[in-house]
């Protein structure tokens, strides 16, 4: 009779965990990242892949925040709805308020530079200039 009743749990056991697991995982596949490299457009346009950014376990508020400097979470990232506003350049620009970060550039500079240089996690990304910025015309893009 135990050995029943301990099948019997079991059995339920992993049907309950089953089903969690996939609501889980159909919440998760809604908040879902970009799957394909970006390349943010510019003078000298640069890649960006959230994978690789998220596989170091970085969250969405790493880079991207509210009005106030919030960072925001998955949620909030997935909740903005139109995907233009999560782009920096839809505040850093030349209304923006800190003189310093309108352009694009600046704003890169400031997050991904010094994030690949002092690191995450015990981790440093690449820094030379052509390990994000596309290559143009055969030459390495320069003046980073």
């Amino acid at each position: 009779m135990w050995k029943k009743m301990i099948m019997l749990g079991a059995a339920l056991s992993t049907v309950v965990t089953v089903g969690l697991g996939t609501g889980f995982i159909h919440a998760q596949a809604s908040l879902a990242a970009p799957e394909k490299e970006l390349v943010v457009d510019g003078k000298k346009p640069a890649r960006f892949t959230h994978a690789t950014h998220i596989a170091m376990g970085m969250d969405c508020g790493v880079c991207h925040h509210d009005k106030d400097h919030k960072p925001l979470t998955a949620e909030g990232v997935a909740s903005v709805g139109d995907v233009e506003k999560l782009r920096c350049v839809s505040c850093h620009n030349k209304e923006s308020q800190n003189t310093e970060l309108r352009k694009a550039k600046d704003v890169f500079h400031a997050r991904c530079k010094t994030c690949h240089k002092e690191g995450y996690a015990g981790k440093k990304g690449p820094s030379k200039c052509s390990d994000c910025h596309l290559k143009t015309k055969g030459k390495a893009v320069e003046g980073c």
